[in-house]
């Protein structure tokens, strides 16, 4: 059975405990690693700069303690293989029905269940995260 490392473990314990209960039931079923969590204000600019984020802080489900996001990789860990984006989606979706939390995915931001609004299928969030965001504190870093 797939169990997390110890870079997972630390991320995901930045996590909101919604978001930390979806991932420990999910590593029953399917292997793969939480990559990022919690974005302070440095961490979020350097992400936007580069192109890997389209938000500045603040406008961002990450800059938020605890993270009301998370990154995740799904083995075999290649950012090529789509399908496992795809598939680590639909385990972490039906959890997430399954324990009621209300997720959204990168895979699908307008939730219609088509992929083709933009790619990506790694950012996990609670939904609607700006109401999320109210109950957590903004994240200097």
């Amino acid at each position: 059975m797939p169990s997390f490392g110890a870079a997972s473990l630390a991320a995901l314990s930045k996590c909101h405990p919604k978001l930390q209960a979806i991932a420990n039931e999910a590593i029953k079923e399917i292997d793969f690693r939480v990559l990022d969590a919690t974005r302070g204000r440095d961490a979020q600019n350097k992400a936007f700069a580069s192109g890997n984020s389209k938000a500045r802080f603040g406008d961002s489900a990450h800059n938020y303690v605890p993270a009301i996001a998370y990154d995740l990789f799904p083995a075999p860990y290649d950012w090529n293989n789509r399908q496992a984006f795809i598939d680590l989606y639909r385990v972490f979706m039906r959890i997430a029905k399954k324990l009621g939390i209300p997720l959204r995915c990168g895979l699908d931001w307008n939730m219609d269940g088509n992929f083709s609004d933009g790619w990506d299928g790694g950012h996990y969030e609670l939904h609607p995260w700006r109401e999320w965001a109210k109950q957590s504190k903004l994240y200097e870093g």
